[in-house]
């Protein structure tokens, strides 16, 4: 049964929590707290969705760095093995002594 079934049918129930509910003065303070808790915590939800994203979308870089860097490596072998490739190692800087 839904749970707003009972007021639909019971109108009188209804009028007279909300006029209990008037009669009190308002909202307690306890629900107040509670409110901005569940505020603060569909907030920080958010904030872990958004770095949930951006961390799944390192991972795929990541991924297809490592990808690429293994079919290098692998292409490299491939010609070292095959005594006909040439290889060229590549320049690098030699420090200058002072």
């Amino acid at each position: 049964m839904p749970r707003n079934t009972p007021t639909q049918r019971h109108t009188d129930l209804k009028n007279e929590f909300y006029d209990k509910f008037r009669a009190r003065g308002g909202t307690p303070d306890s629900e107040w707290r509670l409110r901005k808790q569940i505020h603060r915590f569909k907030e920080l939800r958010a904030a872990d969705a958004e770095e949930i994203a951006r961390l799944k979308a390192d991972v795929e870089a990541l991924a297809g760095a490592l990808h690429q860097a293994a079919m290098e490596n692998s292409h490299l072998r491939q010609q070292l093995a095959d005594r006909h490739a040439v290889i060229r190692e590549l320049p690098t800087q030699v420090p200058i002594d002072r």
